[in-house]
């Protein structure tokens, strides 16, 4: 009778046991399923209507979500209408939600009447409270239940003899696995429940590790799709950055440090401050895209601003347009200094082709004085055209590559420019090696001659003009050396920008249309290389050319 009695009570105890260890992990599970769906309202939340998100939430997963703003007034619910239900800031899980932790309590519903399991969870301004009736649990538990008590009957109906063997094979494997059903339910996915040759004990090790594997599989989704995210936003060339109502910077990319020089941990410290204001007034309505300067060097910034719920939230994507308001600047520039260039040399013809006309109609000697000035103006505007059209024909084509030596292409463009050197009453001298590229002949040779024409333009008679050609560090090096006037150390940086002049007065009176070294620039960085000047005023200037060896 005793014996029966002990088995008896060992048989409710490991009921009570395993019974409180499946609720525990059922309950852990449902608590966990209900924090996934909190989640993924919060997500979707300011993205449209959030009543209707709410409900295609409730209707899809059976849940109950109700929105409560930080004094308990519910905002919005899934099941009835808000108006109609009372203040929530007294509710447990609320309060808990509150103080910043996650909410959980389970209670009778005042407005279902039927026990419901609820989960909080704090979210910047909002709390997002999801709930499910219990009798889930208490279902799951009924077969259990069952399982337990045939398994009881039997234990109570051994024979005491067998009790000591029946508790060996029983009791400890019972142990174990509630031990390892409350680790699960303590958060410890690691757990590997033991199989049992008892039908019941193993059904119940094959549901545990069921719920293991089912949690993990939830956990690793979670954590891909954070991943994903992070890897989608950190990979965006835009800086992005999240703040919230309270002016706390809750998310920014890696591209916000390298684009603002440094990422706040708070909204007053963000420059420029026009990103602030943008940020203050996206959350009172829409607010236009601005463009502002950053940073030293200068960079133009362009910023949009936009809220992203009610609770204050704003995103703050910034584009770095600097290249882009940099060519869009050389591009009103070119046009502007184009249209100058033209307009000076047609005037002239123009008015020389008149004075022409009457001078022939007067028979007057000067014709031909006017005939020469009609003709130099279109030969500039001849020279002006054509390296229009080289620059333009550079910008849109890539090179053409191939093996080229550059030794022996600068002394044949020295040698074709000998003549005028000698006519202009200079002298010229050539030093080359070989030394061999992979270039664009043509654009090449284009280049040289342009720093020739340039040396010969810029020096008076009398003096002298040195072309060189080496190497150094896996580098082909042209230098053009002249005895000329030199360029002013203030000018050095910028004889390279399109109808830049030193002297505008003497680049028109010597033929030169300004655009020489800009091409010169051009083709050389088309070949990955380098150009670069020195120059002493009186003294002459020297251009280097460095040009990638060919391997």
């Amino acid at each position: 009778m005793t014996g029966g009695i002990v088995a008896l009570a060992l048989v409710l105890l490991m009921m009570g046991m395993v019974e409180r260890s499946v609720r525990s992990i059922w309950l852990a599970d449902l608590d966990e399923h209900l924090v996934d769906l909190g989640e993924s309202v919060a997500a979707g939340l300011g993205v449209g209507d959030d009543d209707a998100w709410i409900t295609e939430v409730s209707n899809r997963t059976g849940v109950r979500v109700t929105l409560i703003a930080p004094d308990g007034l519910v905002v919005a619910d899934s099941h009835e209408e808000e108006a109609e239900l009372e203040n929530h800031g007294d509710r447990p899980e609320v309060v808990a939600a509150l103080r910043g932790e996650v909410g959980q309590a389970t209670r009778l519903s005042e407005s279902s009447g039927f026990a419901q399991r609820y989960v909080a969870l704090p979210f910047p301004g909002l709390v997002v409270r999801v709930s499910t009736p219990t009798s889930v649990i208490e279902d799951r538990l009924s077969d259990t239940r069952r399982v337990i008590a045939m398994a009881g009957v039997t234990v109570a109906a051994l024979a005491i003899g067998l009790l000591v063997l029946t508790s060996r094979r029983l009791v400890r494997p019972l142990e174990r696995l509630a031990a390892q059903a409350e680790a699960v339910a303590a958060g410890d996915l690691t757990v590997v429940p033991e199989r049992s040759s008892v039908t019941e004990l193993d059904q119940m090790a094959v549901a545990l590790g069921s719920i293991v594997r089912d949690l993990g599989g939830r956990i690793d989704e979670a954590e891909q799709a954070s991943s994903t995210l992070e890897a989608v936003l950190a990979s965006l060339p835009q800086a992005t950055l999240l703040f919230s109502g309270d002016d706390t910077l809750v998310y920014a990319n890696p591209a916000a440090g390298e684009m603002l020089g440094r990422v706040p941990e708070l909204l007053a410290s963000l420059v420029p401050l026009q990103l602030q204001e943008m940020i203050r007034s996206a959350r009172s309505g829409s607010v236009a895209p601005q463009e502002m300067e950053h940073g030293l060097p200068a960079r133009w910034l362009r910023a949009v601003a936009s809220r992203v719920d009610d609770s204050g939230r704003v995103v703050l994507i910034v584009s770095d347009v600097t290249e882009r308001a940099r060519l869009e600047a050389m591009r009103r520039d070119f046009v502007a200094n184009a249209s100058h260039e033209l307009k000076t040399p047609v005037a002239t013809a123009i008015a020389s082709a008149e004075a022409l006309q009457i001078a022939l109609s007067r028979d007057d000697p000067s014709a031909e004085r006017f005939a020469a000035r009609v003709s130099a103006s279109a030969r500039h505007l001849e020279r002006l055209v054509a390296d229009l059209l080289d620059l333009s024909r550079l910008e849109q084509e890539s090179p053409v590559l191939a093996p080229v030596d550059l030794g022996a292409l600068v002394v044949e463009e020295t040698e074709g420019a000998r003549q005028r050197v000698e006519d202009n009453g200079l002298t010229l001298s050539v030093e080359t090696i070989p030394v061999t590229i992979s270039g664009d002949d043509a654009a090449l040779r284009t280049a040289i001659r342009n720093l020739i024409d340039n040396a010969v333009r810029h020096t008076a008679a009398g003096g002298s003009i040195y072309v060189r050609v080496g190497s150094s560090d896996g580098f082909a090096v042209v230098d053009v050396a002249d005895t000329g006037e030199g360029i002013p150390t203030a000018d050095l940086d910028r004889v390279f920008e399109r109808f830049y002049r030193v002297d505008t007065a003497r680049s028109r009176e010597t033929g030169g249309t300004g655009l020489g070294l800009a091409i010169v620039r051009h083709v050389v960085e088309g070949h990955g290389g380098r150009v670069s000047v020195t120059s002493e005023l009186g003294q002459g200037s020297t251009f280097t050319v460095e040009l990638p060896l060919r391997p």
